[in-house]
């Protein structure tokens, strides 16, 4: 089968492929939006099942499928793919209630939110708290207590 390209409605990425994928769904590599494979010279086809996109017209013939070239990515595009810097502190005595210790699982449980991509470190820290009690008498008394965490850097 002969292969043609067409632009990306989304981010206007231009791909070539293969007639026979005509009418497939597939991710972009540009934007990861889903489309679907216009048909070659069938813009007005497209238009008709899916006014809302900008009909596609083909490009030329390639000899292999592949990304022809990266166009720039429109705002609202670009704005999902920007990620921050960020960073989530752990502190061990935060998560010790009633005798159980839940440590582990809370940096777990943020760990497995995030795509392994997006943690960028993870760090061990040593730091002091005042452990604040009372005594007999019911003075309060407060005493320093060097505990263990884990810094996350990761992007969001």
């Amino acid at each position: 089968m002969a292969e043609f390209s067409f632009n990306c409605p989304f981010c206007n990425l231009e791909l070539s492929i293969d007639e026979s994928g005509v009418g497939q769904e597939i991710e972009c590599p540009g934007c990861k939006e889903v489309l679907i494979i216009p048909a070659p010279g069938g813009a007005s086809a497209m238009a008709e099942e899916e006014p809302e996109r900008a009909p596609i017209i083909p490009q030329g013939s390639f000899p292999e499928a592949k990304i022809i070239k990266n166009a720039a990515k429109s705002l609202d595009v670009a704005a999902k793919t920007v990620k921050k810097l960020r960073v989530k502190s752990f502190r061990h005595h935060e998560h010790v209630k009633d005798g159980k210790d839940t440590f582990d699982d809370a940096v777990s449980n943020f760990i497995g939110q995030h795509a392994e991509d997006d943690i960028v470190s993870l760090t061990g820290i040593q730091y002091t708290h005042h452990l604040k009690q009372k005594d007999a008498e019911g003075k309060e008394l407060s005493t320093p207590v060097t505990e263990y965490g884990v810094l996350v850097h990761y992007k969001a």
